[in-house]
């Protein structure tokens, strides 16, 4: 044979042999690509299955207070029990509907309100509650982690430490007779520190006005710091247990505070979140009339009261 014929078939054994090696790999590669989807795929399918792995915050998937919060009481399970245990319900995102209000308003049933500031009907549904004897909470929207930005918060990352105080300030200040504050949404907001520090001094100057009782963190992420950081300012700070109505169905709500209650029964109190929405004032209808055994429904007031000691408290079991 000629040399430029062995040559050549010399070429084309080589191009022949890294042909089959790229093949070889690349075989190998979505192997192991099948096999690391089939892995997410499963992992996918077992947090679909667990309710507890819903988003409060639903815009921006972190997870949230849907598990209940392990929440040791004030001075332990000794004297929380003695006329407990207690279920505190708020009911976020009042403000936006008065006649949304004026239904919630006439539920036999122990709530607390979450009032949105400067909506169409904040203040008017504020002195409802003031009117009906049904303590209310500010309801401040934050900034949350799947916001492009901060605009149209009163919280948000970007804002400096003095526009956080003195937006906190105006919005307590829009809605006179308010026992504190919430996060409305607020995931990113309340995982920084910075942003929660400012926020809770500027909730602290009204509590110095004496004003202020108590700040209840949604808890919108598990990274959340705000009550931490409400505590180092030298408020109280209660915590989200779990979000009852993110899914809109009345026995998936049941099950919830049913969930809650076993809380409730171990630490002594539990604080859990509902929506002024259409089928969840259908499930505290019926709540009303057919309660939760063993544990006592009350309000964030109540339960404030309790844990500092006074037991001058009503409830409702």
């Amino acid at each position: 044979m000629k040399t430029s014929d062995k040559f050549k078939w010399a070429v084309i054994a080589f191009i022949l042999g890294l042909g089959l090696a790229l093949i070889f790999c690349a075989l190998r590669r979505d192997a192991l690509l099948e096999r690391s989807l089939q892995s997410a795929a499963v992992s996918a399918s077992t947090s679909a299955s667990d309710p507890s792995n819903q988003s409060g915050e639903r815009s921006s998937g972190t997870k949230t207070a849907d598990k209940l919060q392990d929440e040791p009481t004030s001075n332990g399970n000794k004297d929380a029990l003695l006329d407990g245990p207690f279920i505190a319900i708020v009911v976020d995102d009042l403000g936006f509907s008065y006649a949304r209000a004026e239904e919630l308003s006439r539920i036999d049933l122990p709530l607390t309100w979450a009032i949105i500031p400067f909506q169409s009907a904040s203040e008017k549904t504020a002195r409802l509650a003031t009117q009906k004897g049904i303590p209310f909470l500010v309801h401040i929207p934050m900034q949350a982690f799947s916001d492009k930005d901060g605009k149209g918060y009163m919280v948000a990352t970007s804002m400096r430490d003095e526009e956080i105080k003195e937006n906190v300030r105006k919005a307590f200040r829009s809605l006179p007779g308010a026992i504190g504050a919430n996060n409305h949404r607020g995931s990113a907001a309340t995982s920084d520190m910075r942003v929660m520090r400012a926020a809770m001094e500027g909730l602290k100057e009204e509590a110095q006005r004496g004003n202020f009782k108590v700040f209840v963190d949604s808890r919108t992420a598990s990274s959340s710091v705000a009550a931490a950081e409400a505590k180092k300012a030298g408020l109280l700070a209660l915590e989200n247990g779990a979000f009852v109505d993110h899914l809109e169905d009345v026995k998936f709500m049941r099950s919830q505070l049913e969930r809650a209650a076993r809380q409730a029964q171990k630490n002594g109190y539990a604080v859990v979140i509902c929506h002024a929405r259409p089928k969840t004032l259908v499930f505290l209808k019926e709540l009303s009339q057919n309660p939760v055994v063993g544990v006592k429904f009350v309000t964030v007031e109540e339960l404030v009261r309790h844990l500092r000691g006074e037991r001058n408290h009503e409830g409702h079991s």
